[in-house]
C-alpha cells in the first residue's frame, strides 16, 4: 500500500485572509477565541491582516501617535530597508528637527540582520493594534499597499 500524498491546506495567510474579509466584530471575536488557545498563532495571522507596509497609509495623527508610542530604536529597525514612498509617512509624521536626528542615529547604526527587521516591524504592528484598542489609532482598512 503506498503511502497517501500529503496536502498542505490553509496556512496563516490564508486564515488572515478569512479573518480580513469578516465583519470587524466577528474577526475580534475569532482573534479573541484564538488568542486564548494560542497566542503566538494569532499575533501570526494578526501580522498578516494588518501588514507593517500598510500602516504607511494610515492617517497622519494616527502615525504621529504611533511614532510617538514606539521606542525610536526599534522603530528605525522597522524602518531600514523600506521603499522611500513606505518610510516617508512615518518620518513626516516628526517635527523637522526629530526627523533630521532620527535619520542621523538610523544612519550610524551598523548592519541589521533581517530577523531583526522583521521582529521590529511585527512589534510596531502590534503597537498600531493596541493603540486602535484604545482607540488612538486608525487601522487602515482599505488599500493595502503591495
Amino acid at each position: 500500500m503506498r503511502p497517501r500524498p500529503t496536502i498542505k491546506l490553509g496556512g496563516i495567510q490564508t486564515a488572515a485572509r478569512i479573518v480580513s474579509g469578516m465583519s470587524l466584530s466577528g474577526a475580534d471575536a475569532v482573534l479573541n477565541q484564538l488568542y486564548e488557545i494560542d497566542t503566538s498563532l494569532a499575533e501570526q495571522i494578526s501580522d498578516q491582516i494588518v501588514p507593517f507596509e500598510k500602516l504607511a497609509i494610515a492617517d497622519a495623527r494616527s502615525l504621529q501617535t504611533l511614532v510617538r508610542e514606539v521606542e525610536p530604536t526599534v522603530l528605525m529597525i522597522a524602518l531600514r530597508g523600506l521603499a522611500k514612498n513606505l518610510r516617508d509617512p512615518f518620518l513626516n509624521s516628526m517635527s523637522s528637527r526629530a526627523k533630521a536626528l532620527f535619520l542621523e542615529e538610523m544612519e550610524a547604526m551598523g548592519p541589521i540582520r533581517r530577523s531583526d527587521v522583521e521582529a521590529a516591524r511585527a512589534a510596531v504592528t502590534r503597537c498600531a493594534r493596541i493603540l486602535a484598542e484604545q482607540d488612538r489609532f486608525l487601522l487602515p482598512q482599505a488599500g493595502l499597499v503591495r
